[in-house]
This record gives C-alpha cells, structure tokens and sequence, in this order.
C-alpha cells in the first residue's frame, strides 16, 4: 500500500501578511470612529438620565416647601437661597458657596451625589460618594460632597415652574459665541468678549445666531438641560439658542443683578450660576 504524499504546509509571503495587516488596520480605522461615537451617545444618555433625577429631587423638594424650589426657599426653612451668585471653593462643605449647595439641600430626595458629575466630565471634576461634609472614622474609599469641583450641573437660580420653559438645571459646558470661550470660572473670570463669570443671564429676547452655545469638551457641541417643569432636553447650539427666546421668564428688578452678555435684555432673567 502505496503511502499519501506529504501535505505541503503554504506559509504567508510577506507581501500577503503587508497586505492583510493593513486591511485590518482599514477597518479598525473605519470602526473606531463609530466606537467613539456609541461611547458619547452612552454617556450623554446617562448624563440625561442624571438630569432626570436630579429634576425629580427638585419637584420632590418643591412639593415639601411651598411649591417653591431651593433658588426660593431661605436656609432658615432648607433651601438656598442666601447664598445665590456667591462661589467659595473650600475644603470644607460648611464654609464653601455655590452650586453645590443647592444639591446638598435637596440630599434626602437624591439618591447618591454620584449623579451630580456628568459622566463625560473632563475637567477634573469626581463625584462625591457621600452627601456628609466629614468622612467617619472606619469609613474607607469615601469623599465628602464639599463644594462645586463635585458636580457637573449648572443651576437656573429664577426657575420657577410657572414658567416651563425656563432653565432649571444642566450640563455646563456652555461657552460664548465666536471661540466659545466658557463662561464660568473657578477663581478669576478669564478675558473674553463677554467678560466671563461662573454665573450668567440668559433671558428672553435672545439674539438669533448670538450669543451662548455648547462647547466640544463633554457631548460633541450638545448638551442636556431640565426645565423648570422638569423635564429633561438635548439641545443642539441651534436649538438651545431658540428655547431662550421663548424662555417666557418675567424679569424682575427687584434680584441681584448677574454679568449680562450682548444678546441678552432684562434683570435677573433665566439667571444661570455655573460649578
């Protein structure tokens, strides 16, 4: 019985394995962008889905105190009030001002400050584990909720939900026309064309094609935004600029007045206070 002849084992020439490294390099150049894009769809999904919470916490907070939210209730009766339009970034929680305040009141209708940091955040911002200002003994791996560097969320401190329209809280990473520049800052308001602070107003009779938008450091020029009824939007530039010119918010002479860049008309109207 006659043996089969040996099999002849075929190897890659070079030219063949060039060939198919740079296919494979083809196709994970077409596939990471799409990667990246599901990655920032996830986030900004979860960013709203924060949001969310966060604007129930509010109405929760406002059927316990008058139907009036944190902006409008004074410490003395558990809200926040008093502090409006002041920012101290301390290492302790009772001697820090700002944002994170407004939060902080509202605690026992929040279920973990965790969902106080977009999950995008990229400016060095960490989420608080704990809504108490000391860490317990035995306690390990916890952070206190201190000040403003432990949240992502803005603040619309003239929202009311007579009017719905106007803005009650949401991403901050809005930046001014031209460059953008941010318009919130944590010490010294940088130089820009409309002198930049960590608080702003953004009422109604905005200017089309002016004016504020969204920067491309946490959800690709969009951002998320709850409304003073409470319900959670994603806006583009174009369609964030549009929902201020129908904010529908009154005005009033009588609140302290924030920076007011061109575009924007009237006293404390749709005022938003950046972290």
């Amino acid at each position: 019985m006659r043996n089969p002849p040996p099999k002849t084992v075929s190897a890659f020439t070079v030219v063949e394995l060039f060939a198919i490294v740079a296919t494979l390099a083809l196709f994970a150049a077409m596939l990471f962008p799409a990667l990246a894009r599901t990655k920032a769809s996830v986030k900004r999904i979860d960013c709203s889905d924060n949001l969310k919470q966060i604007g129930l916490a509010f109405q929760s907070f406002a059927v316990d105190h008058g139907d009036a939210f944190p902006m409008r209730v004074t410490t003395a009766n558990g809200g926040y009030a008093n502090y409006i339009g002041l920012k101290v970034v301390s290492t302790s929680q009772s001697t820090s001002r700002g944002v994170f305040g407004f939060f902080l009141v509202m605690s026992n209708y929040l279920a973990s400050p965790k969902l106080l940091i977009c999950p995008a955040e990229n400016e060095g911002r960490f989420a608080a584990t704990t809504f108490s200002g000391i860490i317990l003994a035995g306690s390990t791996n916890a952070i206190p909720l201190t000040n403003d560097l432990n949240t992502s969320y803005f603040v619309g401190v003239d929202a009311v939900n007579t009017y719905p329209n106007m803005f009650l809280a949401g991403d901050h990473n809005l930046g001014s026309d031209g460059n953008l520049t941010p318009l919130r800052a944590f010490v010294t308001p940088p130089v820009g064309p409309y002198s930049p602070d960590f608080k702003v107003s953004l009422g109604t009779n905005f200017a089309p094609n002016a004016g504020v938008g969204w920067l491309n450091t946490m959800h690709s020029k969009q951002g998320n935004v709850v409304m003073a009824d409470c319900s959670v939007q994603q806006f583009n530039r174009a369609h964030l600029q549009q929902e201020l010119q129908n904010s529908g918010d009154p005005g009033s002479s009588s609140t302290p007045v924030f920076s007011s860049p061109p575009g924007c008309s009237g006293v404390g109207v749709n005022r938003i206070q950046f972290p």
